[in-house]
């Protein structure tokens, strides 16, 4: 699948709704923040009012797009929590006024994740904004990207032909509809 038919897709699936999709990949240099970045801008291009969520802690491709400084995860996770608006949402990129993002700092982001102050930033996020995407760190680190499933509503695998190795995508696959997940979409980079 191409970005522009996941974007596609997503408006399609949603009927108006908001949506939040989580990208990742097997290993590194697999373009997570690429990827996440281009939906991001593309949404953003669209019209969608779309909130970019670095977890990864610096995503290469996520720094040269961010204009400012942004939030910090964490803080972002409290304002939410306390039910104050989220004013502090940095901008993705000069050129698009309706793309904003959050960095993932130095917050604990598993540590979001296990205690649903994640999830609640994503659904209070969602109530003001067509689209979230979040770039989560690589697979080959540990990081449960399945968990991701309780707050969004697509997962992304990005994969690199000729470098990603078919056992890892089976096996998170394998697992994804064992746990009674939705099928994974995956995004093929040549």
């Amino acid at each position: 699948m191409a970005i522009g038919e996941l974007a596609s897709a997503c408006d399609g699936a949603n009927k108006g709704g908001s949506v939040a999709v989580a990208v990742s990949a097997i290993e590194a240099d697999e373009k997570i923040g690429q990827t996440a970045a281009a939906l991001a801008a593309l949404w953003g291009r669209w019209g969608r009012s779309t909130v970019l969520i670095d977890l990864a802690s610096g995503v290469k491709a996520l720094s040269g797009a961010l204009t400012g400084s942004s939030p910090d995860l964490a803080a972002a996770c409290d304002a939410a929590a306390s039910g104050q608006p989220l004013t502090e949402i940095s901008r993705l990129h000069g050129n698009l006024p309706r793309a904003g993002a959050i960095a993932a700092g130095k917050a604990d982001v598993l540590g979001l994740i296990s205690t649903g102050r994640l999830a609640n930033l994503v659904n209070t996020l969602k109530k003001n904004h067509d689209r979230i995407v979040l770039a989560a760190p690589k697979l080959a680190t540990g990081f449960p990207f399945l968990s991701l499933d309780a707050c969004c509503d697509r997962l992304v695998l990005a994969l690199v032909r000729g470098s990603t190795r078919g056992g890892p995508v089976r096996e998170i696959g394998e697992q994804a509809l064992r746990s009674g997940m939705r099928p994974l979409d995956v995004i093929w980079y040549d």
